[in-house]
């Protein structure tokens, strides 16, 4: 999906596309997306697959406990 069609599905402006830096192929030298992969961005699972552990933030701090 296009730059603009991606926007809209998640709700966000194309600048924000941008600046997410979301997974995407180049064709005919512009951007292509998949939703699946934005998806999973989003959520923080890298590219190659697997599990992601986040840290829980020590909100006093604001610093990871």
């Amino acid at each position: 999906m296009t730059k603009a069609e991606l926007a809209a599905v998640l709700k966000i402006s194309t600048r924000s596309v941008e600046r997410h830096k979301f997974p995407h192929t180049k064709v005919g030298g512009q951007n292509r997306y998949r939703l699946g992969e934005c998806e999973a961005a989003l959520r923080g699972v890298p590219p190659e697959g697997g599990n992601v552990v986040r840290l829980p933030l020590d909100r006093t701090r604001g610093a990871a406990a």
